[in-house]
């Protein structure tokens, strides 16, 4: 079945939220606070911890709601069909490999189609791949020779031919395959390549309507699997962020294991022992006290990772995303539609975005 999963986090979003949340805050797992005796309320330590895991979680859990409802509005968008000499209507993501899909003019592809037939004369239609490799300009594409004369929903329908095509693969520019038809008199076999591949995404343009059938739906189209195996996008003050956070974790690590040592560097004179009420510990393994030393370390020590920035950070990006909906500059009269922010954590990369102004001279 062809069902549409635009974006790879949809689906697993508690997965998503404790991945995202362990990334950033990675030291702050690491509390010992529940193992060891210190000084410091848990509470102290384990509220920010919280505070921070649940402003993460309920950011990302939203957005990738979002996401997923973004999903199932392309899931459910009507397509056309062609079945038994009639055009029906049913969902995108119940078109099967071999079905007849009729795609009009300013629709967009809903699976990768071979091109059967168009309405202009010349067996061709023109297509922009914007979503897909960001270039504008509309690109030809051609029927099979043998095919473009079924023009009509009957004589589509009664279209006999087989199709051999390679597995799916993520390159958007390489498809080889080969079409056989049958007729009365003989069948043909026609190659197949990258020009008469419609892949999903793409918008048809300057064409009443192409008739094409699907070789590829779902997880197995292009753009599916150019989603499939991407890491995740990270913008350069949250990589910056990171690489101050090893920083931070390795002199708190630093300090910890200095002072884990001095103070047994300090008890090696006789005079320098536990103090009273911590003479119950003389019995315990050495090594175990030691690591425990080390944790307790760890935790009078963990102001060092700077918890607050990252609740900062995180309702920053949050609350951004919010006013870039609401810029009145960004609607787009055409479209009736404001922009939309399908994630915040790229929002400051828009800044380095500059417009440039393109003059073309005729001479």
């Amino acid at each position: 079945l062809h069902n549409v999963i635009v974006n790879e986090e949809t689906g697993v979003l508690h997965t998503t939220v404790i991945l995202n949340t362990a990334r950033a805050n990675l030291p702050l797992f690491l509390n010992p606070q529940v193992i060891v005796d210190t000084p410091t309320s848990p509470v102290t330590s384990g509220l920010p911890l919280f505070f921070v895991i649940i402003v993460t979680a309920f950011k990302q859990g939203y957005e990738d709601w979002l996401r997923h409802k973004a999903d199932n509005s392309v899931n459910k968008s009507p397509v056309y069909i062609v079945n038994g000499g009639r055009i029906v209507e049913n969902q995108s993501e119940k078109i099967q490999v071999g079905d007849i899909v009729c795609v009009k003019e300013d629709e967009t592809f809903p699976c990768d189609l071979i091109l059967l037939s168009s309405s202009r004369e010349d067996g061709t239609c023109y297509v922009t791949t914007a979503s897909l490799d960001g270039e504008s300009s509309q690109k030809t594409y051609f029927t099979v020779p043998d095919t473009n004369a079924f023009r009509t929903e009957k004589e589509i329908d009664s279209l006999i031919a087989t199709i051999e095509c390679e597995q799916p693969q993520p390159d958007l520019y390489k498809f080889v395959g080969r079409i056989q038809v049958f007729s009365d008199k003989e069948s043909v076999a026609r190659s197949l390549g990258p020009e008469n591949l419609l892949l999903r995404g793409a918008t048809l343009k300057n064409t009443d309507k192409i008739y094409g059938v699907s070789i590829y739906t779902g997880m197995e189209t292009k753009m599916a699997l150019n989603y499939q195996g991407k890491s995740q996008k990270r913008s350069v003050v949250e990589k910056s962020i990171n690489v101050f956070l090893i920083v931070y974790l390795g002199i708190l690590v630093s300090k910890s294991l200095v002072g884990t040592i001095l103070k047994y560097i300090w008890q090696l004179d006789p005079t320098n022992d536990e103090p009273w009420y911590s003479l119950k510990e003389k019995n315990t393994n050495k090594f175990i006290k030691m690591f425990t030393d080390f944790l307790s370390y760890m935790v009078l020590f963990n102001f060092i990772i700077p918890v607050s920035m990252y609740v900062t950070v995180e309702m920053q990006k949050f609350l951004g995303s919010y006013f870039i909906t609401w810029d009145k500059d960004m609607y787009d009269d055409h479209l009736g539609e404001g922009a939309l922010v399908n994630t915040s954590d790229l929002n400051e990369e828009l800044g380095q975005v500059r417009i440039r102004e393109h003059f073309l001279f005729i001479l």
